[in-house]
């Protein structure tokens, strides 16, 4: 068995994402890809079992690297609401900086191919974060309601407004940055007037 060279494989992660942004997952053929990172079509199959693996790995990844730029510095010992903070920052900054993995992703998500993946990946990443928000459920600091609907309202909108295309008319100062927080928090918390 040949040996992984970790440069190919990021060339050939890389190269994936560029050509189903710009032709699609049916359109990107593992000769396309293999071209566009300047590998043999061989060489994928050294990292990945076919073309179906190849795209849901690249998907998995996506998942990880952003799972662990959002937990990066996080402190469960925090403030909840400091601690939601950090994540939706990291969230935000690692959205609007790669937005060809969002694209990626968004595409991914909306094919076949969503249902192949395994969703506790990138999940037992989050795993200190939804602890936090557990206890903070309990502690009546927030709503206590499903993870999924926590994150429908307050980590979702960061797709949005992160992606240039999808909120060109929207300028993302720090200060809209502080603003859109503030409403993902308010959407969480549990009012106590």
């Amino acid at each position: 068995m040949r040996s992984q060279d970790l440069k190919k494989k990021e060339a050939i992660f890389e190269a994936t994402i560029k050509l189903v942004n710009e032709i699609g997952f049916a359109a990107a053929s593992v000769a396309k890809i293999a071209k566009q990172a300047s590998v043999s079509p061989a060489t994928i199959y050294i990292y990945y079992k076919n073309k179906e693996d190849l795209l849901v790995s690249i998907y998995v990844e996506i998942k990880k690297r952003k799972s662990l730029a959002s937990m990066a510095g996080f402190d469960e010992s925090s403030p909840l609401k400091e601690s939601f903070r950090k994540v939706w920052d990291n969230s935000f900054q690692f959205t609007s900086e790669n937005e060809d993995y969002f694209q990626y992703a968004e595409q991914f998500t909306n094919s076949p191919f969503n249902d192949l993946v395994d969703g506790t990946q990138s999940t037992e990443i989050f795993q200190p974060f939804v602890s936090a928000l557990e206890s903070g459920a309990k502690q009546k600091i927030i709503k206590k309601v499903d993870f999924d609907i926590l994150a429908a309202f307050a980590l979702h909108p960061i797709t949005i407004l992160s992606n240039v295309r999808a909120s060109k008319d929207i300028n993302m100062t720090r200060k809209n940055i502080t603003v859109a927080f503030e409403m993902a928090w308010d959407a969480i918390r549990l009012n106590k007037d």
